[in-house]
C-alpha cells in the first residue's frame, strides 16, 4: 500500500462518517423542529400525569370513603 491509498482510504472513511454524522444532525432538528411545532411529546406526558395524578387521588378518595365505584353501586 502506498501512501496515496491510505489517504484515499482515510478521506473516504472520513467523509463517510462525516455525512452520516451530518445526516443524523439534519434528522434530529427536523425531529425538533416539528415537536416544537405540533408539541405532541408534550401533550402526551401531560397527558399521562394527569391521568395518573387523578387515578391515584381517586384511589386515595375511594379508600377514605367519600367516593363509591361505580361499579360497586347497586341500583
Amino acid at each position: 500500500m502506498t501512501i496515496d491509498s491510505i489517504a484515499l482510504s482515510l478521506g473516504y472513511g472520513v467523509m463517510l462518517v462525516g455525512g452520516a454524522l451530518a445526516l443524523l444532525l439534519m434528522l434530529i432538528a427536523i425531529a425538533l423542529v416539528l415537536n416544537a411545532k405540533i408539541n405532541l411529546l408534550g401533550k402526551y406526558l401531560r397527558f399521562h400525569w394527569d391521568l395518573k395524578t387523578l387515578r391515584s387521588t381517586m384511589r386515595q378518595l375511594e379508600a377514605e370513603g367519600k367516593v363509591i365505584k361505580k361499579s360497586e353501586v347497586t341500583p
